[in-house]
């Protein structure tokens, strides 16, 4: 028996190396002619894997390691072939998780369903961190996020998007459901004018990097106060599988960085369109921001269901920041118990004690409770310097209600507030008939690639947001095509919070920089102009907002610095939209003059409107056309 064993391993261990490895080989060299007779380097899905971009000749990806051929980000058959390859390779004991089986789960997935890959399995057991990310048994759907604008940093004024595996978790938030986000890798305090110019240019790099849906919604949800969309999405097991093998495959890899186009919405489109039939990219111009992607979903989604009766969204489900909710819950209290609310955080609890006792235990309570919610929403908020003195104002208030019986908060249900995506497009074109100062008709043009106005259906909540609007004018009779109006960027950010609260800010604004063809002696001239105002604004019901701000303006042309007070006045009433100002005007003879103006727009469906609009102050004081959004 002794010489038997030795034997057996001897005839073994040769049968391996003479058999055992030709044979592998021989596998290998099988698929890769199997490979290229069905051209699958040039196939839509395999250069979607590798992320090649539409008409170009190289993956976008940065990362060396993302390939397996040296040649791989310039050459998809090169890659490929490596890909094969490497599925034939050895595992190393100790190292398993660094074989290409498990590195690119997606590419072999896909590949298993165009060639006989020998002993493929599509959860391979020797992948240990592939199984444990992945959280297969749980993962039953995938969303993806729309986040509202956020002012407060400009890569987010327009939004912003992100993917997340939703697991079988019953609770509504799903806190611990992963998820993906896209964004440059930016160093810490860059300075803003540079992050802008870098970020329109590409001077960053860029990423994908997953974590919980708590972080992201502390983040949006409680720091910066932003609401979020979930777009839950019907995928096929096939198609949701592909697309966390794609994901597994990308986290961690760097990508070029554009603000305008390379950005969060389209590399999630891109990451979409692998597993989809239809284009969320398709005629992208110079700008692609995140509303745009959901537009297109929207638009996927209608036609499917009109044409095969399935549809691509299974439902949209809207999440209130926490300063929504917050001040949901405080229509709970009365006007009395606010003033008592107020008092406690301008003087502490100790000066409207008094106050407190007066009034029952129910309601007392409740006050309690609303200020324990108070604090926990500004110390998520506020900047690190003011956290210390809420934290102990927040003790004191804790141990008085520790003082009172348990009672839970009445629930409050948070009105749905619908997606930007249920409005128009952002993109905006325009045509009007026009009248100018002198009584001459002429046709104007508009053209805007990101148009959020107060007259607007897209503007949910009366803010406005405009960006390169572009005005021009044809005389018909003098042939001449002339300049009419441009904003390079045009804000109006209405601060209506419904309750005023002692240590919130209550003040809105006002942005404008651009330029103005006016009449002065009798000449068109162009007057540049930079604006900037402030003051308070005031929510009566849905319908009607007014507001009161007083801007200071500097101008090219005399008077060179102008204060502008003024009301505005914005209706929403159905399908009709107006917004009216009226104010004054400093001038060069110190005295003021008055100017008005106003747009009016009937919605004809979310793609298309009929406009007016007037003015006083500009050589062009009135115009009537349409609106075409897309």
């Amino acid at each position: 028996m002794s010489t038997i064993k030795p034997l057996i391993i001897f005839c073994t261990i040769t049968h391996f190396l003479f058999f055992g490895i030709p044979a592998q080989a021989s596998s290998a060299t099988k698929i890769l002619n199997l490979a290229e007779q069905l051209n699958l380097a040039s196939h839509p899905t395999w250069l979607k894997l590798l992320h090649y971009e539409r008409n170009t000749k190289h993956s976008v990806v940065l990362t060396k390691n993302f390939f397996i051929s040296s040649n791989g980000r310039n050459n998809p058959s090169a890659e490929l072939s490596a890909t094969i390859n490497a599925y034939f390779a050895p595992w190393e004991p100790g190292n398993m998780d660094e074989h290409a089986r498990c590195r690119f789960p997606a590419r072999y997935f896909w590949l298993s369903q165009q060639l006989p890959l020998p002993n493929y399995k599509i959860r391979e057991p020797k992948c240990q961190k592939l199984e444990n990310w992945a959280l297969f048994e749980r993962v039953k759907s995938i969303s993806l996020l729309l986040v509202s604008g956020y002012l407060g940093n400009p890569a987010s004024t327009f939004g912003h998007t992100l993917l997340k595996l939703n697991t079988d978790s019953t609770t509504d938030n799903q806190l611990f459901d992963l998820t993906l986000n896209y964004g440059a890798l930016v160093p810490e305090n860059e300075n803003t004018l540079l992050y802008v110019v870098r970020g329109l240019w590409g001077g960053y790099e860029a990423g994908f990097s997953d974590k919980y849906f708590y972080t992201q919604d502390m983040v949006y949800s409680h720091t910066e106060q932003r609401d979020i969309w979930e777009y839950k999405l019907i995928l096929s097991d096939e198609e949701r599988l592909l697309l966390i093998f794609h994901i597994w495959e990308i986290v961690g890899h760097k990508f070029g960085y554009y603000f305008l186009d390379k950005n969060c919405a389209y590399r999630l489109a891109e990451l979409l369109e692998l597993v989809i039939d239809e284009e969320l990219l398709g005629n992208v111009l110079v700008w692609y921001v995140p509303v745009e992607l959901f537009h297109r979903l929207n638009d996927i989604d209608k036609v499917r269901h009109e044409s095969i009766g399935q549809k691509l969204i299974q439902s949209v489900r809207f999440i209130p920041s926490s300063q929504r909710k917050f001040y949901q819950k405080l229509n709970l209290l009365t006007t009395e118990e606010l003033e008592i609310f107020n008092s406690i955080i301008l003087k502490g609890l100790h000066f409207s004690k008094e106050e407190l006792e007066k009034i029952s235990i129910e309601r007392r309570i409740l006050i309690l409770d609303n200020l324990l919610a108070y604090y926990e929403y500004k110390l998520l908020a506020d900047k690190p310097e003011s956290i210390r003195k809420k934290e102990e104002i927040k003790k004191q208030i804790l141990l008085a209600r520790l003082q009172l019986p348990v009672r839970s908060m009445p629930t409050i249900k948070i009105p749905d507030l619908p997606s930007p995506a249920e409005g128009s497009p952002p993109m905006e074109f325009g045509f009007n008939i026009a009248n100018e100062s002198n009584k001459d008709v002429f046709l104007r043009l508009n053209w805007s690639p990101f148009k959020k106005e107060l007259i607007g259906s897209n503007s949910l909540e009366g803010d406005e947001l405009v960006v390169f609007d572009l005005t021009v004018g044809i005389h018909k009779d003098e042939h001449k095509i002339f300049l009419d109006q441009l904003d390079f960027i045009r804000v109006i950010n209405l601060n209506t919070l419904p309750i005023q609260l002692a240590d919130e800010n209550h003040w809105s604004w006002k942005l404008r920089v651009g330029a103005d063809r006016i009449e002065k002696e009798g000449k068109y001239r162009y007057d540049g102009v930079v604006s900037f105002g402030a003051g308070y604004a005031w929510e009566w019901n849905k319908n009607l907002i007014t507001y009161g701000i007083a801007d200071i303006s500097a101008h090219t042309l005399a008077p060179y610095v102008r204060l502008r007070p003024h009301l505005g006045f914005r209706f929403d009433w159905r399908k009709t939209r107006a917004w009216f100002y009226l104010g004054t005007e400093s001038a060069s003879d110190n005295k003021f003059y008055e100017v008005w103006g106003g747009k009016i727009q009937y919605q004809l469906t979310d793609r298309y409107a009929f406009y007016a609009e007037f003015s006083n102050e500009k050589a062009t004081q009135s115009s009537i056309g349409l609106k075409w959004y897309w």
